[in-house]
């Protein structure tokens, strides 16, 4: 019975010290998933990041767009196609954002100086957006019906503010933006943006012209790089 034990005994430090010889594999390694690249309806609006889009603006906007038309009220006072590139920061619930947009104003016509005009130019937009998830902001007593495709998508209405520099024949105006929109989860880094400016020109004078406040209303459509 002895020799038994013994004999086991040796096996059982046989066996160990075997094993010990052997390599050990390394941890199997799983990355974290990316929000930003998961097609997820809790992207991209749910992740940081810097994003890139185009969209287009109407000048001149008014509730009156039944009536009027979109021609007659969106576009009314001309239009500006735009590009935009900025960046999206989001905490818990919260979104905020700067965006700078640059585009250009055909046939703008809102200015008064006794005779009407309308002209071309540059317009450059500085401004910053604070909103929030709109699911969550609402809590579980919505007051909306959502359907069922988007119950679990980011839907962030915002507050934007900013500055604004719009070229005239001869020199730059200088104005205050002001407005709210809401941002949309579009595709795993696709996202919407549809939003309401007003720019307040303060009755400002450049080029000969005295500019009138101005509205728009802009759609985008941008693309989160990270």
């Amino acid at each position: 019975m002895k020799k038994l034990l013994i004999a086991a005994a040796a096996a059982l430090l046989s066996t160990t010290a075997l094993a010990a010889d052997l390599p050990t594999k390394a941890p199997v390694y799983v990355p974290l998933s990316d929000p930003c690249s998961v097609a997820t309806a809790t992207t991209p609006l749910s992740c940081s990041g810097w994003y890139v889009g185009a969209g287009l603006a109407g000048e001149g906007s008014n509730a009156d767009i039944i009536g009027s038309g979109i021609v007659g009220s969106v576009f009314a006072a001309g239009m500006t196609p735009t590009v935009d590139a900025g960046y999206l920061y989001a905490k818990g619930n919260w979104l905020f954002g700067a965006e700078f947009d640059a585009g250009y104003s055909v046939g703008t016509n809102a200015v008064t100086n006794g005779v009407g005009n309308s002209f071309n130019g540059f317009r450059l937009t500085e401004d910053f957006k604070a909103g929030g998830n709109l699911s969550a902001l609402l809590g579980n007593a919505a007051p909306i019906t959502i359907p069922p495709q988007l119950a679990a998508a980011v839907i962030g209405p915002y507050v934007h503010v900013g500055t604004t520099q719009w070229q005239l024949p001869g020199a730059w105006a200088n104005g205050v933006v002001s407005g709210a929109g809401v941002l949309f989860d579009i595709g795993p880094r696709l996202f919407g943006d549809l939003r309401y400016t007003y720019t307040n020109f303060s009755a400002a004078r450049a080029g000969g012209l005295t500019i009138n406040d101005d509205n728009s209303l802009m759609a985008t459509i941008s693309y989160k790089l990270n």
